[in-house]
């Protein structure tokens, strides 16, 4: 079980490597090998000393914490002591960290671009499937599970391609127009023809 662990873990970095490697050969083709390479150096360094910084942090509260539960006779501080992390796991946590919100970031911004075509994927993909389970030659039982099966995965891929809430814009847009209907009636109210006759 431990050797599938950093099998695991051997293949994720070799993962965050080639995808290191990519951007960087791109990123070396725009702007060139001697001024990335100065980058690059600084943001190592840079990286390194936040992340011994982090890592002498994390070694001290576990220390403190572990101190603590031996003194309270509590068993874990063997377990604490272990779960400080040195400079260099701290630093692939912090890539992997940057990765998922580069990622998280370029997803979101393609989620606007996809979120149309999605519908009509969606919309095509469970008529197939609706004309495919009705010209089947299973039970209608059968049938009828499937197709109720379908209609819940079209829910909650209906619920993944909702469209967006609304627009700050149009709050900005309903609040002016809202004002604007405040004014019109308190100057109904202060200044119009009835009140003038009375």
């Amino acid at each position: 079980m431990g050797g599938d662990a950093a099998l695991l873990a051997v293949l994720l970095d070799d993962l965050l490597s080639r995808l290191g490697r990519a951007a960087w050969d791109t990123l070396e083709s725009w702007v060139g090998p001697q001024p990335l390479r100065l980058v690059a150096e600084s943001l190592a360094a840079t990286l390194w000393v936040v992340s011994s910084g982090i890592s002498v942090a994390l070694t001290t509260l576990c220390g403190i914490l572990a101190d603590l539960l031996a003194a309270s006779g509590v068993s874990g501080d063997r377990l604490v002591r272990r779960a400080a992390l040195g400079p260099a796991e701290v630093q692939r946590v912090l890539s992997w960290g940057f990765a998922a919100a580069a990622g998280s970031w370029g997803l979101s911004r393609l989620r606007g671009l996809l979120v149309p075509a999605l519908r009509w994927l969606k919309l095509f993909f469970f008529l197939g499937g609706f004309f495919h389970v009705a010209a089947s030659p299973e039970s209608p039982t059968a049938k009828a599970g499937l197709l109720l099966g379908l209609w819940v995965l079209y829910a909650v891929l209906g619920r993944l391609t909702a469209p967006p809430g609304p627009s700050p814009q149009l709050d900005a847009a309903v609040r002016r127009l809202e004002w604007k209907v405040e004014e019109l009636q308190r100057r109904q109210k202060w200044g119009g023809p009835r009140n003038r006759e009375e």
